[in-house]
């Protein structure tokens, strides 16, 4: 999808167009797309568990209809929402990224003329975004992310974050060697590439949220989920051997006698003070991380790698996701809270 033609066509035109719900001509491909993306979501649920996981063909209704919508007619938040649950089931990550630049260009630059269900209450306005990510629950757009593929080529619902945290199990090793061996064929510049495509997702999405924090304050849409399942698909693959670009080396300035004590002495409080300058959890999940990735290629046969990984995913999880791993039996974990003063609130399972 070309975003700069969007963009263009919005310097182009000026405004953001009229509410596609409330003009008798295009309310018509409104409900069009609606019904799509219902009829999308609904063969989705009916699908069983066991079978191999399929992308109904509404999904490219959506895409299709919600590209015309955005070209021609108007610039509508809901669409735009719609289009990234489209664009991640059809293209993974690099087609939420296009669409999250997208946005991050519209909510940036014409915030006053954007659409949406509706045109005054920013809450309800951006109440399409809350829903992806949730409110107090799990999104509409959460469990895709799961989905989509860390292997760059896979289709979605294939070898994604999902397999990835099912393979950190004791008993699914043949998963793990899988995963694996998929990251090591496609080697480490294709892997690389596709953690690229993850972060640029991230950094986007933070924009998104910047913009939309400072503009609604208390009302803007929660982000956690999202952010949070962006960031585990990112250590994923860094895992399975994508590594990220490094830095060009900072040339220090050369104010010391070579040889000297106090030529060497910075390298060696560098090398000192590194845990220290640790200034952020995620920071410190992707040291261990780090560590795991050297256990890995140098002890393959050592579970040191393996329990680090879980270490950092359990480190991760809520409250209520750790619980439920740790105690699948919902007597037992209901045992538990009512022991620690917390009233079992019923199961959820994360799926």
């Amino acid at each position: 999808m070309d975003t700069q033609h969007v963009k263009r066509d919005i310097e182009i035109l000026g405004n953001c167009g009229d509410n596609i719900r409330n003009d008798s001509r295009t309310r018509e491909i409104y409900y069009r797309i609606k019904d799509e993306r219902n009829q999308a979501r609904t063969e989705e649920r009916a699908a069983s568990p066991q079978d191999n996981l399929k992308i109904s063909s509404s999904w490219d209704s959506v895409s299709n209809l919600g590209l015309q919508i955005i070209y021609s007619e108007s610039k509508d938040i809901e669409i735009l929402a719609w289009l990234a649950e489209a664009s991640l089931r059809l293209r993974g990550f690099p087609g939420l990224r296009e669409i999250y630049e997208l946005c991050n260009d519209l909510f940036y630059n014409h915030w006053d003329s954007l659409r949406s269900i509706s045109d005054d209450n920013d809450e309800e306005k951006f109440a399409p975004f809350a829903g992806l990510n949730g409110i107090g629950t799990e999104g509409t757009l959460v469990q895709p992310l799961r989905l989509a593929p860390l292997i760059p080529g896979g289709k979605f619902g294939e070898h994604s974050l999902w397999d990835f945290q099912l393979a950190q199990r004791p008993n699914e090793s043949k998963r793990r060697e899988e995963l694996y061996r998929l990251a090591s064929e496609a080697g480490v510049a294709a892997m690389s590439s596709h953690l690229a495509e993850v972060n640029a997702c991230l950094s986007s999405f933070d924009a998104i949220m910047a913009v939309l924090s400072e503009r609604c304050g208390q009302s803007a849409p929660p982000s956690s989920n999202i952010r949070n399942t962006l960031i585990e698909a990112a250590a994923a693959i860094r895992t399975l051997g994508g590594r990220e670009q490094e830095p060009a080396p900072v040339e220090q300035p050369a104010t010391a006698v070579a040889g000297t004590d106090e030529g060497r002495q910075p390298a060696v409080q560098a090398s000192a003070a590194a845990p220290e300058g640790i200034s952020s959890r995620d920071e410190a999940f992707e040291t261990l991380l780090s560590v795991a990735r050297y256990f890995r290629r140098t002890e393959p046969h050592s579970p040191i790698s393996l329990s680090i990984e879980t270490l950092v995913r359990r480190g991760r999880m809520d409250f209520s996701e750790l619980l439920a791993e740790l105690l699948p039996e919902t007597q037992a974990r209901n045992a538990v809270l009512t022991a620690a003063g917390i009233k079992p609130g019923g199961d959820n399972n994360g799926k």
